[in-house]
């Protein structure tokens, strides 16, 4: 097996069992600086912490934000895999742990932000956690004039700026 997460450390283990443990059933952002990583060895904990009684169901899901993007705009000319898509959009729905990465190289326009914001949107509901897994939000790329993106990033900054007031 050639995942990194299989020779991660222990206190990162126990770092990330921490977070998800502090955010369980609900919205959370995670800023990081490498959040490939950081979001593999999030959605390994989820599932070692989740995966006992799921019956066969979807309890975590890494939503690889960017690929999502790229297949739904695909979905639009009938050229991508419209049965695919829609089970990653059945995951995202019902997932126990849904964990949103890949944003790195994301050019955040109306579609791309307001694809986020329903997304999070959907999940905001009892014993749903939801983490979005992103480099500093000052960073993501996107229009300025945007009204999705503006409320985009200040979701983000809200939800971060909860999780720092959590862990004081």
């Amino acid at each position: 097996m050639k995942s990194r997460v299989f020779a991660a450390r222990p206190e990162a283990i126990q770092k990330h069992m921490d977070y998800l443990k502090k955010n369980t059933g609900q919205f959370t952002v995670m800023s990081s600086t490498d959040t490939v990583a950081d979001a593999e060895l999030l959605t390994y904990c989820a599932i070692c912490t989740n995966w006992r009684g799921s019956r066969l169901h979807c309890n975590v899901y890494n939503l690889k934000f960017s690929k999502f993007l790229e297949d739904t705009k695909q979905s639009w000319s009938h050229q991508g895999n419209l049965e695919a898509l829609e089970y990653i959009r059945i995951w995202c729905d019902t997932a126990k742990v849904l964990i949103i990465s890949n944003m790195d190289y994301v050019r955040f326009g109306d579609f791309e932000a307001q694809t986020l914001l329903n997304i999070i949107q959907s999940r905001d509901a009892v014993d749903k956690t939801t983490i979005v897994v992103s480099p500093p939000v000052g960073q993501l790329v996107g229009s300025r004039d945007s009204v999705f993106f503006t409320r985009m990033t200040a979701i983000l900054r809200s939800a971060l700026a909860d999780r720092k007031a959590v862990s004081r």
